[in-house]
């Protein structure tokens, strides 16, 4: 894929992370169970007419397990610094998890300057730490006005009840595609965040859903969060389940320990 075919398809992802909307056409319906057919799904208005098939021929695709004994430890990589603020809590279920929406929130990753899109969950995790995984995942969303994506991705176990996470969970809609506003009520992401935000895995791959665009630098925090076991079981009883990709081959590329 060219350069200027991934920067736009950058912007476009970017575009729809920001601010999603209506649209005449819509893509191609996918789910969870049907993983492995993401990259054969059919839209006779793309050309090819496989706007997923990334997912299926992509050589740096997410989620992957984390091998702590294959990681290369090193200092050589540029800080990752977080500045997100306080929102009015916004959180749409669009049929895949639960999305909280924000309007400000800034990463610096080096000279780099990326805003916050969103912030949505998966159970059970996504990525996997020496082959075991997590009850939930965060995957904060970001990116630069120039496409580039990066992800953060926080680790939730079950352990003590978690404040910030039940706004979300006693706002969100059971209806997939509604969205519950309460601008009374304020969404912090800083509080879904680990408090050692220095210490991070990092590696290049892509977006865990369909249409699987790689580009995305991945940046996986080495502390977790907590939620309680009944927080846990409401997200997974009332909204979602195995709303998560499979582990996917590392393909030659290294993971980096900052």
């Amino acid at each position: 894929m060219s350069a200027k075919r991934i920067h736009t398809l950058g912007l476009a992802v970017f575009a729809c992370l920001l601010a999603p909307v209506a649209d005449s056409h819509n893509d191609p319906h996918w789910t969870y169970d049907e993983q492995k057919k993401w990259g054969v799904l059919v839209d006779p208005t793309y050309n090819p007419k496989f706007p997923y098939a990334e997912c299926a021929i992509g050589q740096k695709q997410s989620p992957v397990n984390i091998d702590s004994t294959d990681v290369h430890k090193t200092d050589d990589i540029d800080e990752m610094n977080i500045d997100y603020a306080a929102n009015p809590l916004s959180v749409t279920n669009n049929g895949h998890t639960l999305r909280v929406n924000v309007s400000s929130g800034n990463l610096h990753i080096g000279r780099n300057l990326y805003s916050l899109a969103q912030y949505h969950f998966h159970a059970p995790s996504e990525h996997h730490l020496d082959g075991t995984g997590y009850p939930l995942e965060i995957h904060f969303v970001h990116g630069t006005e120039d496409g580039r994506l990066a992800v953060i991705a926080v680790f939730m176990q079950t352990g003590e009840f978690n404040p910030e996470f039940q706004k979300i969970l006693d706002a969100a809609p059971q209806k997939a595609g509604a969205t519950t506003t309460d601008d009374a009520t304020l969404s912090d992401p800083n509080l879904l965040l680990p408090k050692n935000r220095k210490n991070f895995y990092t590696y290049a791959g892509s977006l865990t859903t369909p249409p699987c665009n790689e580009g995305v630098q991945w940046y996986v925090m080495t502390e977790t969060v907590q939620a309680s076991a009944e927080q846990i079981e409401l997200f997974i009883n009332t909204y979602y389940r195995n709303n998560a990709r499979g582990e996917q081959r590392l393909n030659g590329r290294h993971l980096l320990m900052h």
